[in-house]
């Protein structure tokens, strides 16, 4: 068995990057194994290139190999950025638990609480605490009026060796609106760093010998690193030890103020190792290892729970759908791939406009023949399309919202338009057009949003003045019903839709 080793990408400004080798660091130390964003994720997915990664089998094997290569000299800490169970047929069709046994097999030590674990209610999300073995925890989630959630996790203590490793837990604080804004109304996402720098004391006290957080938190990191994670370690006061993150989907091996902080992209892609001496004599040293299906045996154990799971789910998911002529990915603000979502969405409302927000396509899918189960990761929450009548001016103000705060969140269909920012890097809309014409501010349009849009999810509810009327068409059923009428194999559209002043078309 072999695990290839890869570096991160050096970060620069406040951030170093990891020192990454797979030399064992001398005396004894901490590794910690961490997974993030894992959505479910039984089976392995190709990638652009058509390398094969991921799949839960191949991730635990890959995660025992890292466990055993540095015994005795190591203890291993298990810990999960958050963004388990959501994602797939097998996962979401029981709600979770096939990831649940998967993390209760490998003996996680504890985990992040996630946007999208709130995404079946709280409920679901409890039943789901219950049935773990470890701690999903968020310790900076209150309730509206201030109080701690009883039933929510903060902390944690865990004994490994000598040590006796505390570990706080956080999630993002744009919670609100990456799940269903109405499953989380009566909680609040507070500002992370104080509850880092007290929960750090506390576990001191309780007589914890290092504290780590994980946080469904995330960052990128170019020129420089940027996003929640950095800006908690740039303001936390307290020692803390390491920072294992999620929520960004990001390749992150860095430190910043002396603290490493490690991310591996998702869907059990990668796993981050990261060693730490216990006597804090020489820095961490981390990698983050792609788990490389052809380069490691999978995991029998975890095989068995993959196998019960999707020979569950079988039948309906593997039904044909259409045919594709190439591979359609998410890569860049704009793709192909959403703009037929889009076309798609507003064909089943039989709308004038679509807006597909981007967050809600969650996979590429490959050239040739896709099934019904493959639309279910391109599309998993279970939306329904909501047809909205709003004015012309109110249709302009809303497509702003796309461009307003950064690089467009959205797709749309029936639409185009040009947007530029202003001195303060304000989105603005300089043409925009509606079937070929400059909107009419006086006259009425019909939108295609989702019912997650609808309700504010990611910004983009709809106008107050807008008449909404839910429609029970499920959203990757329309997708599905859309690729069936069209001419096979399906060429992607060509269309660009949104851009901003200045830029050439492809």
């Amino acid at each position: 068995m072999r695990l290839v080793i890869i570096m991160a990408a050096t970060a620069l400004a406040a951030c170093a990057p990891v020192v990454t080798t797979s030399r064992p660091i001398p005396g004894l130390f901490l590794r910690i194994i961490g997974t993030n964003d894992f959505h479910g994720a039984l089976e392995p997915r190709a990638d652009s290139a058509g390398v094969r990664l991921g799949g839960a089998a191949y991730v635990a094997a890959a995660i025992r190999a890292a466990a055993a290569e540095c015994a005795p000299q190591c203890e291993v800490l298990l810990l999960d950025g958050g963004d388990m169970f959501q994602g797939t047929p097998a996962s979401n069709m029981a709600y979770g638990i096939p990831v649940v046994e998967l993390f209760n097999e490998l003996g996680y030590a504890g985990a992040a609480l996630g946007n999208h674990e709130f995404d079946w209610g709280i409920d679901t999300l409890r039943a789901r605490m219950k049935d773990a073995r470890f701690g999903i925890m968020g310790a900076n989630v209150r309730y509206a009026d201030g109080r701690d959630v009883e039933w929510i996790p903060n902390d944690t203590i865990v004994v490994r060796g000598a040590a006796r490793i505390g570990i706080i837990g956080l999630s993002t604080q744009q919670t609100p609106t990456t799940t269903r804004p109405q499953n989380v109304a009566h909680l609040r996402f507070v500002d992370p760093a104080p509850i880092v720098d007290a929960h750090a004391r506390s576990l001191r006290a309780r007589g914890a010998t290092h504290v780590v957080v994980v946080g469904h938190i995330g960052g990128h990191c170019a020129a420089t690193c940027e996003g929640e994670v950095f800006d908690l370690s740039g303001r936390i006061t307290e020692p803390v030890d390491a920072i294992v993150s999620g929520h960004s989907h990001s390749l992150l091996n860095t430190t910043v103020r002396g603290v490493p902080i490690v991310q591996a992209r998702s869907s059990g892609r990668s796993i981050d190792v990261l060693d730490l001496p216990f006597d804090r004599s020489s820095p961490a040293r981390g990698d983050i290892r792609p788990v490389l299906t052809a380069e490691i045996d999978p995991d029998p154990a975890a095989a068995a729970i993959v196998a019960r799971w999707t020979a569950r789910i079988a039948g309906e998911f593997s039904q044909p759908v259409a045919n594709l002529a190439e591979r359609l990915s998410r890569s860049g603000a704009q793709h192909a791939l959403g703009n037929l979502v889009a076309d798609a969405q507003r064909a089943a409302a039989g709308a004038d406009v679509a807006v597909m927000n981007s967050g809600g396509i969650r996979a590429d899918l490959e050239a040739g023949e896709i099934t019904y189960g493959e639309l279910f990761e391109v599309q998993p929450f279970d939306n329904t399309l909501v047809r909205v009548t709003m004015s012309g001016s109110d249709l302009r103000s809303y497509l702003r919202q796309i461009v307003a705060r950064g690089r467009p969140n959205a797709h749309v269909s029936g639409a185009s338009f040009v947007y530029s920012r202003d001195s303060e890097g304000t989105g603005r809309i300089d043409t925009v057009t509606v079937a070929g014409r400059p909107i009419d501010d006086a006259a009425s349009y019909t939108v295609s949003i989702n019912d997650f849009m609808a309700a504010g999810g990611d910004g983009l509810g709809p106008p107050s003045a807008a008449v909404v009327r839910p429609l029970a068409i499920l959203d990757r059923n329309a997708l599905r019903d859309y690729l069936g009428r069209l001419p096979q194999p399906v060429e992607a559209p060509r269309t660009v839709r949104i851009r901003m002043a200045g830029e050439t078309t492809p």
